[in-house]
């Protein structure tokens, strides 16, 4: 119990000083479709002669009742609901600041972070299932935490933490199902999946892994085939509720169970009379790739490579093939699902225009299935560096620090304030080495003479108003930063503390 509330506390206090305040990008229009819920309002209201400058410009799609909609999944914008429903109540007490500004303040903070934390906290429950130490499930959960993508992705308020939080539920409650024996876990599962699905609908791969997990468990467990059967059956009614409520929403909104909003966002783009005019995007898109271009670009690419973004990727699987024998059958199940879902993920998004996830960091659709590995991988990791000596000790440990430095320089700069970003209709930009680039950006930013090249290397230049560049809370606001650095740097300094005695003393 002491080792869980000490992780609690080391997970918030990092989660917070890394929280930028701010949501944008995609996940504000989600915002502003839980805005547009509770109030009564239209998700997106253009001028009568509102003209896009390109068909792939965010307008919409033209949903049920001729009126526009955001076109995105629904389980993020639920999740957020309440948080936007009390910032809206709560700005009344802070009426000096913007309202919206406020609003996202407070989501971010009231929603994202526990969420964060919660992820955290099941990666500690999954691993202590396995049956590892709560020593080491400890060390894993934080390391877990710090020294892979969950990090930037605890800052960018993406779906991609919400979706790991649920699967790893879903994978934890079908461990204690199979093996402690209570059934009625299996409906957890389903229900964890189900939340899964309405945050993001490629969850799907999920959904499947999960289930196939479950069963896998049970058979190796029981060959009572009628046992299977009730947990998998139990499993079903958990997930149906939920990816129920999906289909309702799909129909209230555009007028069919079936339809979803990306579906008919690609059915619109050559359709929509807003277009009209414009250049038409090619007859296949977004499916305008070579497969091979996806696949080597997640691989490989020194600008989405899951191995660059998440070093400890490639050392941990090395250890687990060559601790292979003596891993439980759980786990050994478990990574193959792994490496089955992330294979999915792969081939799926292989031939997208998009398949990189944009000026995310790292391969934003495929680094989700990577936390998912690396929740056992990296407890096997801690368990041998606790082991060993010498210098294969401080090598290990010298693999964890830098995949640290790769995570700190993640949440530093927003990906706006680069120059340089990766975007879909920019093939060549793939051979970037964006992490190169962001240490050189973030030394630049402290030092505009670092390189030749600085006052050209960040928009709104080097000596501009670091609120456009730096990602992090103090950098946001304009009165009372003073008061705001000195809590975060608290903040900061305690989180820093905490950890390190919790590496030390645990």
């Amino acid at each position: 119990m002491k080792t869980f509330i000490k992780i609690t506390l080391i997970a918030l206090l990092w989660i917070i000083t890394i929280n930028p305040g701010l949501i944008y990008g995609d996940t504000l229009a989600r915002l502003d479709m839980a805005h547009a819920w509770w109030t009564g309002t239209e998700e997106i209201s253009l001028a009568p002669n509102y003209k896009p400058s390109s068909r792939l410009e965010n307008v919409g799609v033209l949903g049920r009742g001729g009126k526009r909609y955001i076109p995105y999944e629904v389980g993020q914008s639920l999740l957020m609901l309440p948080g936007d429903w009390l910032g809206t109540q709560l700005h009344q007490l802070f009426p000096k600041m913007e309202l919206k500004f406020f609003r996202r303040l407070i989501v971010n903070f009231f929603i994202f972070v526990p969420l964060n934390v919660a992820a955290v906290l099941s990666c500690f429950w999954l691993l202590r299932l396995f049956e590892f130490e709560e020593r080491i499930a400890g060390l894993a959960s934080i390391t877990w935490l710090l020294s892979t993508t969950v990090l930037n992705y605890a800052q960018v308020p993406q779906q991609n933490n919400q979706v790991l939080l649920f699967v790893t539920i879903g994978y934890a409650a079908a461990l204690v199902c199979v093996r402690r024996g209570i059934p009625y876990f299996a409906l957890i599962s389903g229900l964890a999946l189900g939340a899964a699905l309405l945050v993001r609908m490629t969850s799907v791969i999920h959904v499947l892994t999960v289930f196939v997990f479950l069963v896998g468990c049970i058979v190796y467990e029981s060959r009572d085939k009628l046992k299977v059967f009730q947990i998998a059956g139990l499993w079903l009614v958990g997930f149906i509720p939920l990816n129920l409520l999906g289909r309702v929403f799909d129909y209230i909104r555009y007028g069919s169970f079936w339809t979803t909003g990306q579906s008919l966002t690609v059915k619109q783009l050559n359709t929509d009379p807003i277009f009209s005019g414009l250049p038409e995007l090619p007859a296949n898109f977004p499916l305008s790739n070579s497969p091979i271009i996806g696949v080597w670009g997640v691989l490989f690419s020194p600008a989405k490579s899951i191995f660059i973004y998440d070093p400890l990727l490639l050392p941990c699987l090395i250890l687990a093939i060559v601790l292979w024998k003596k891993i439980s059958p759980y786990i050994q199940w478990y990574l193959m699902n792994g490496i089955f879902n992330l294979g999915l993920y792969i081939i799926l998004t292989s031939r997208l225009d998009f398949w990189h996830g944009d000026p995310g960091w790292g391969a934003r659709y495929h680094v989700t299935s990577v936390h998912l590995l690396l929740i056992p991988l990296i407890a096997l990791f801690i368990q041998q560096l606790l082991w060993v000596r010498g210098l294969t000790r401080w090598l290990m440990r010298g693999l964890i620090m830098l995949a640290l430095v790769v995570q700190i320089a993640s949440v530093i700069l927003r990906p706006s304030a680069e120059v340089g970003r990766i975007y879909f209709d920019r093939p060549e930009t793939f051979l970037r080495f964006r992490l190169g680039d962001r240490v050189t950006n973030v030394a630049c930013l402290m030092n505009s003479s670092f390189a030749e090249d600085c006052q050209n290397r960040l928009y709104y230049h080097v000596n501009g108003p670091l609120i456009e560049k730096v990602s992090l809370l103090p950098f946001i606001f304009t009165r009372g930063r003073n008061l705001v650095f000195i809590v975060w740097g608290l903040g900061l300094i305690l989180a820093i503390i905490t950890t390190i005695r919790f590496y030390c003393i645990v």
